[in-house]
């Protein structure tokens, strides 16, 4: 691999050129220093004097870090967080965040199957490839619905390329999950394979919008175990569909939403949500945080880490306003 090909954006991964400054699958500046140590809260700018003796941010709550321990994209209207867990040797997950205009958003969150050869790069690969599918519909005011469907079929192909060498017979070829939204004005559309999930937070409207491709969710979907049965078990979490060569034929599931009022998009790996599944414990979460996307996606994280930890954990955040406007 040739020096300018091994070159990788610090906050999404995706491929750089030497001479790029800014990363066109998710938008951040290249080369652009690391926080001073005088610096104050990376995630609500809060000065250095509201971080407390125990590193947390006095206004935001969001607890400080060492630069390069995370992956962070900040599009004011929308961010993501992907951190590694600590039970794995590298991060296997991966996003795409990118906004198209002012208001328009992309966003892919993909979670590399552990059991499975190269599944941080099949993640990555993933996510880019369904990113600039998104990217493109929403620049040419196509279809959503059918653009999503497109992006997963994309990512396929995608993971499909993705070169695999083992000496573990029993490994997987490269596969992951994906979860995709892709905001036009006060229309989301969502597309998801595998078990990484898309919640809506508003005041009034707080659910989660995907189903798992999990031996647990079909088993409660099917009438034969109750939910606490199911999860129970010691399949639960095992995927039934993915993305990837070996990967079930069947078209990925595509949800369309038009919120009566504005709130927050969440997507997010199970880093996250074996932290805190039901939509009001990821709503608890954010009780007096600040309302800047960057703010939320670093109060997930954390809480992730917190709670759980052992897992890689990555979070997209877009804030969506119906009548078009994203927000703040």
């Amino acid at each position: 691999m040739t020096g300018e090909l091994a070159l990788r954006c610090p906050a999404c991964a995706a491929p750089l050129h030497a001479e790029d400054r800014f990363c066109e699958a998710c938008g951040a500046e290249v080369g652009a220093p690391a926080p001073a140590a005088a610096a104050g809260c990376r995630a609500c700018g809060a000065p250095r004097d509201a971080i407390g003796d125990d590193g947390y941010c006095t206004v935001c709550g969001v607890r400080e870090r060492a630069p390069g321990q995370r992956a962070e994209a900040d599009l004011g209207i929308a961010a993501a967080v992907s951190e590694q867990g600590r039970s794995h040797r590298r991060n296997e997950d991966a996003f795409h965040l990118e906004r198209v205009g002012e208001r328009d958003v992309v966003a892919v969150v993909c979670d590399g199957i552990s059991t499975a050869a190269s599944g941080d790069v099949a993640a990555r690969a993933a996510a880019a490839a369904a990113g600039a599918i998104l990217a493109e519909a929403l620049r040419d005011g196509g279809d959503l619905a059918a653009a999503t469907a497109a992006a997963v079929h994309a990512a396929g192909r995608a993971v499909q390329e993705v070169p695999w060498v083992t000496s573990r017979a029993a490994l997987a070829l490269p596969s992951c999950t994906l979860v995709s939204a892709a905001c036009r004005g006060g229309e989301i559309v969502v597309g998801w394979i595998g078990d990484s999930r898309a919640y809506w937070l508003a005041p009034d409207d707080t659910r989660q919008l995907t189903i798992d491709d999990s031996w647990a969710a079909e088993q409660v979907a099917e009438g034969r175990l109750s939910l606490e049965e199911a999860e129970a078990d010691h399949r639960a979490h095992s995927i039934t569909r993915w993305v990837g060569a070996d990967a079930p034929p069947d078209a990925p599931h595509v949800t369309n939403l038009r919120p009566a009022t504005g709130g927050r998009l969440v997507l997010c790996t199970d880093g996250l949500w074996n932290a805190a599944s039901a939509p009001a414990d990821l709503a608890d979460l954010l009780d007096g945080a600040p309302d800047a996307p960057a703010a939320v996606a670093h109060r997930f994280a954390d809480a992730a880490m917190e709670l759980a930890g052992r897992d890689d954990v990555t979070v997209a955040v877009v804030d969506v306003d119906p009548e078009g406007a994203h927000g703040p």
